[in-house]
C-alpha cells in the first residue's frame, strides 16, 4: 500500500491527513506536539463571508472542519443575514479546547491514519528531487513514504516578535522548523518572509461586561456541516467595544516600540487583518475601531480581543487594553505578538497543489502565502486528496472558479500568485451568484462523486436533498396562479393585481412576495415528503433566490462558457513563449514567470491581454498541426 506523510498538525494538516486516509491511503501525520493538533493560535472562530463558503465546500467534499465546529461551537451567527443569499456567510466561535480535542479524536478514529510526534528535518529522494523515498526527522530517524503534503504553517524559520524581542518559534511555546526550511531554500524554491499576528488574551473575571455591547448568536444556531444533526454545546454571547482617544494616544506615543514600526519586522503582513498599530497609522480618519470580545472556551477564563492584534511590549499592551471602556482593571493572561515565517511563491505550484520540480511533494496552507484557518483547511483537503489520488493512479480533482471558492483560491494562487498573505473574499469571485454558500452541496455534487471520500450514506443524503430541490423548482414552475384561486387571493393580499394567470415561479419573482407569503404558497403545493435534515425556512429562501436571480445566473453561464473552453486548452510544457514573435515584453515576462498550464489560466494573469491570449491560442494550434 502506498504511504503518505503529512507534515504539520494545523488545520491544513488535519484535512490533508483525514481525506487521504478516507480514500484508503496509509497516512502518517507528523507534528511537533500531538496535543496541539487543530490548535487555534489566533481568534478561535471559523467561517465568515467567503471563508464560511469554503468550509461548506470542503464539508461536501469530505472535509472535517464543518463537523468539528458544529461539535464544538459556542456562538453561531450568519453574517450579512439581511443581505442577498450569495454574500451571506456562516461564522461560529469555537471552544478552542474542545475543538483541539475533537480534531485529535477524529484523526485517531480514522482508519489508515497514524499520528506521530516529531520534527521533519529534510525530504529524501532517490536521485536529485526525483523518486521521493522518505522524510528524515531531527532525531535521525526516517519515515519511508511515497508522497508528502507539507503543511508547516508558521513554523518554517518562524520567529515571534514582541516589542524589540525576537524569539525563534513556530508558535508560542513551540520551536521553529529550521532545517527543513533551509533545505527547501537550497533546492531553489522562491521564498519570501510573511508576517501575521495575534491579540492579547484577557482574564474574563477582570472585565466589566455591563459596559459592553452584547452580540447574541442566532437562535436556533444553524450548523455548518450538511451532515450535522444539531449543535450540542451551550451557546454564549460575544460582546463589542470600541477603542478610545486614549487608546490611540498610547499607540502613537509608543509606535517606535512596536515590532512592526520599530523596524524589527521584514515580512509582509495581511492587508485585511491589520494590527491595531496599522489601523491608527493607515486609517487616521477613523475616530475609533471596533473590537470583538470573544470567549476562547467554556473550560477556561480566557477572552480574545478580535481586532486588537499587536506586537507592542507587554506593558504597552496593558495600557492599551485598560484604555477600553469596561477594561480599566483587566489583566492580560497572554500578550499579543507578531510572527514572521518562510513561505514559498505559489506560482511554483501546479493546479493540484503539487510543487513543481519536487516529485511527490504537495504544499498547503500558510507555506503557500495564505492566511486563515479556512484557507489552510481548503488547501489541505485538496492537496491531501490529490496526493492520495496520485498514489492510487487516479486523476486529480481540479475545481474551477465557477464551481467553488476553493477553486477561486487555488486558481488565484497558482495563476496570479500573492505578495501578501492571501485571504478569501467574495469579491475575488467573478461568479458570486453561482457560488452561494448554502448551495454548495448541490453545485459540488458531481465533484463530490469524483472526490470519492464520502460514504454511500452521506452521498445519498446529498442526492436526496438535490432531488427534492429539483422537485420544488418543477412544482412552482408547474403550479398556476389565477385571479380566482387561492394563490391569486394571496397575491391580492399584498397588493398585486393579476390581469391573467402566471406560474407560481413568476409570482415569486414579484418583490411584494416575502418569505411569509412564499411559505404560505408552498404549503398549498403538493410536494413529496422532504428528506432527512431538510431546513424548510432555509430552502424557501434559496428557492426565492434561484427564481429571482435565474436570469442573471443564466447570463453568468453564457459568459462562463468561453472560460471553460479556454481552461480545456492545455499549453504544451515545451512551448516557450519567449521564442515566438508578436508578444509584448510585458506579456512575455508574465507568461514566462507564471508558466500557466492552460489558456484559461493565461487569460487570468494580470497584464495578459485578450489579444495576447488569442495569439497564444493560434500559436498552440500551429505547433500542434506542425
Amino acid at each position: 500500500m502506498p504511504h503518505l506523510v503529512v507534515i504539520g498538525g494545523g488545520h491544513a494538516g488535519v484535512e490533508a491527513a483525514h481525506i487521504a486516509a478516507r480514500l484508503g491511503v496509509a497516512t502518517t501525520l507528523l507534528t511537533i506536539r500531538l496535543d496541539q493538533i487543530g490548535q487555534m493560535s489566533c481568534n478561535p472562530s471559523i467561517g465568515g463571508v467567503g471563508k464560511g463558503h469554503m468550509v461548506r465546500e470542503l464539508d461536501v467534499l469530505g472535509g472535517a472542519m464543518g463537523r468539528l465546529i458544529d461539535a464544538t461551537g459556542i456562538h453561531f451567527r450568519i453574517l450579512n443575514g439581511s443581505r442577498g443569499v450569495a454574500v451571506r456567510g456562516p461564522r461560529a466561535q469555537a471552544d478552542k479546547v474542545k475543538y483541539r480535542r475533537a480534531a485529535r479524536a477524529l484523526l485517531e478514529a480514522t482508519p489508515n491514519l497514524t499520528l506521530k510526534e516529531g520534527v521533519a528535518a529534510k525530504l529524501l529522494w532517490r536521485s536529485g528531487t526525483q523518486g521521493l523515498r522518505g522524510v528524515e526527522l531531527t532525531d535521525g530517524s526516517v519515515i519511508a513514504c511515497d508522497a508528502v503534503v507539507l503543511t508547516a504553517g508558521t513554523f518554517l524559520n518562524g520567529c515571534i516578535l514582541l516589542g524589540d524581542t525576537r524569539t525563534p518559534a513556530g508558535r508560542l511555546g513551540e520551536p521553529p522548523s529550521t532545517e527543513l526550511a533551509e533545505q527547501l531554500c537550497a533546492l531553489g524554491l522562491r521564498q519570501r518572509r510573511l508576517k501575521t499576528g495575534t491579540s492579547p488574551r484577557l482574564a474574563k473575571a477582570s472585565i466589566d461586561f455591563s459596559r459592553l455591547e452584547p452580540q447574541l448568536g442566532d437562535d436556533p444556531p444553524r450548523p455548518f456541516s450538511f451532515f450535522s444533526e444539531g449543535i450540542p454545546q451551550p451557546q454564549v454571547a460575544c460582546h463589542i467595544v470600541h477603542t478610545t482617544k486614549a487608546t490611540e494616544g498610547i499607540v502613537r506615543e509608543n509606535l517606535s516600540r512596536s515590532a512592526l514600526y520599530g523596524g524589527h519586522i521584514e515580512g509582509v503582513g495581511p492587508r485585511y487583518c491589520p494590527s491595531l498599530e496599522d489601523k491608527f497609522v493607515k486609517f487616521p480618519h477613523h475616530e475609533r475601531h471596533q473590537v470583538f470580545v470573544e470567549p476562547e472556551s467554556l473550560e477556561n477564563d480566557e477572552i480574545y480581543l478580535s481586532g486588537f492584534s499587536t506586537s507592542m511590549p507587554l506593558e504597552v499592551q496593558q495600557a492599551m487594553v485598560r484604555s477600553l471602556p469596561g477594561f480599566e482593571a483587566t489583566e492580560i493572561l497572554k500578550p499579543g505578538y507578531a510572527i514572521e515565517y518562510d513561505s514559498f511563491d505559489p506560482l511554483q505550484l501546479r493546479r493540484d497543489l503539487a510543487m513543481e520540480g519536487l516529485e511527490g511533494v504537495w504544499f498547503a496552507g500558510q507555506v503557500n502565502g495564505t492566511t486563515g484557518y479556512e484557507e489552510a483547511a481548503g488547501q489541505g483537503l485538496l492537496a491531501g486528496l490529490n496526493a492520495a489520488k496520485s498514489l492510487l493512479g487516479h486523476e486529480p480533482l481540479i475545481l474551477g472558479r465557477d464551481e467553488a471558492y476553493l477553486g477561486v483560491m487555488v486558481d488565484d494562487l497558482v495563476t496570479k500568485g500573492t505578495d501578501e498573505p492571501y485571504r478569501m473574499l467574495t469579491a475575488r469571485a467573478e461568479h458570486r451568484l453561482s457560488l452561494a454558500c448554502d448551495l454548495a452541496d448541490e453545485r459540488l455534487l458531481e465533484a463530490t462523486r469524483r472526490a470519492g471520500a464520502l460514504t454511500a450514506m452521506e452521498l445519498a443524503r446529498l442526492e436526496a436533498r438535490a432531488r427534492h430541490r429539483a422537485e420544488m423548482r418543477d412544482a412552482v414552475q408547474a403550479t398556476r396562479v389565477t385571479p380566482s384561486n387561492a394563490f391569486g387571493t394571496l397575491a391580492s393580499e399584498v397588493g398585486l393585481r393579476l390581469e391573467s394567470g402566471m406560474s407560481l415561479a413568476d409570482l415569486f419573482r414579484k418583490q411584494q412576495i416575502g418569505s411569509g407569503e412564499a411559505e404560505r404558497a408552498l404549503a398549498m403545493v403538493n410536494l413529496p415528503q422532504a428528506p432527512q435534515g431538510w431546513d424548510a425556512d432555509l430552502e424557501r429562501d434559496l428557492l426565492l433566490f434561484e427564481v429571482r436571480y435565474g436570469a442573471y445566473r443564466e447570463r453568468e453561464v453564457r459568459l462562463l462558457q468561453r472560460e471553460r473552453d479556454w481552461d480545456a486548452i492545455r499549453i504544451p510544457e515545451d512551448f516557450f513563449v519567449e521564442a515566438w514573435p508578436g508578444f509584448s515584453n510585458e506579456v512575455r515576462e508574465k507568461l514566462g514567470r507564471h508558466r500557466p498550464e492552460t489558456l484559461g489560466q493565461a487569460s487570468r494573469i494580470p497584464g495578459v491581454t485578450p489579444a495576447a491570449v488569442t495569439l497564444l491560442h493560434l500559436m498552440i494550434e500551429k505547433k500542434r498541426s506542425a
